[in-house]
């Protein structure tokens, strides 16, 4: 349940106390409390703030150093290939903390942020957009149906000459395309339902959360699901880690 999970990003019994300000052995336990238990969400984090040519680089060793009444600093390993890099970012808490009693409903909302998708993704991803875009020709071949759409083959001149080309005949690939679609919309379906199962028991996303990363791997498939298990596998390694 989520808000089980929201109630364990708590502030330290200390900050309960001094609610003014946040000091730095306050920062301190909420960052390593941060780091044990919430290490997909930092990860998230530090991978929502990237862009540019960053965005496309792997992230490594996120963690969270540092909580002010302004901001919070996560550093990472940002790798571009075999060239590897120590990173630092600020984030900022907008607006600024009025006291540190603050600290675990902001910290939530940043959680709930960094873990949601975003459907742009359909388009400024390349291989996203590739696979969206064949999804949706094959529903529309779908729809049309095989005999229309073997018609409008053939009806087509430049059409009709690649599919004969390559499939043989105009029949045949209207019965491919509809096979294609329905095997996509299962084994998609099918990833899908996997997706949601990690976000809501191991990630702990809300219904909403869980219904868009659901909808976004439908659309395209296994890039989507590559995402999600990045970040249970940095949950799974930090909880292991904390076994140690």
């Amino acid at each position: 349940h989520r808000t089980a999970r929201a109630a364990k990003i708590h502030v330290p019994p200390l900050a309960k106390r001094m609610t003014e300000i946040i000091t730095p052995e306050v920062s301190k336990r909420i960052c390593a409390h941060m780091n044990e238990d919430h290490a997909a969400t930092i990860h998230a984090m530090v991978v929502s703030s990237l862009s540019g040519s960053d965005a496309r680089c792997k992230v490594q060793n996120a963690k969270m150093k540092s909580v002010s009444m302004s901001d919070y600093t996560l550093s990472y390993i940002l790798c571009d290939g075999d060239a590897c890099s120590m990173k630092k970012a600020s984030l900022a808490f907008n607006p600024p903390l009025k006291s540190a009693d603050e600290v675990r409903p902001r910290l939530i909302e940043e959680h709930h942020r960094a873990l949601s998708p975003k459907f742009s993704w359909l388009i400024t991803d390349p291989i996203m957009r590739m696979l969206f875009g064949a999804c949706i020709l094959l529903g529309v071949g779908t729809a049309l149906g095989q005999e229309e759409l073997a018609i409008r083959v053939d009806n087509t001149p430049w059409a009709a000459g690649i599919v004969d080309a390559i499939f043989g005949s105009s029949v045949l690939f209207a019965k491919l395309v509809v096979g294609a679609f329905y095997f996509s919309l299962a084994v998609h379906g099918l990833e899908a339902l996997y997706v949601a199962y990690l976000c809501k028991t191991t990630l702990k996303m809300k219904v909403g959360t869980t219904l868009q990363w659901f909808v976004l791997n439908l659309c395209t498939g296994f890039p989507v699901m590559n995402k999600i298990r990045e970040l249970v596998g940095v949950d799974k390694a930090a909880r292991l880690n904390k076994k140690k």
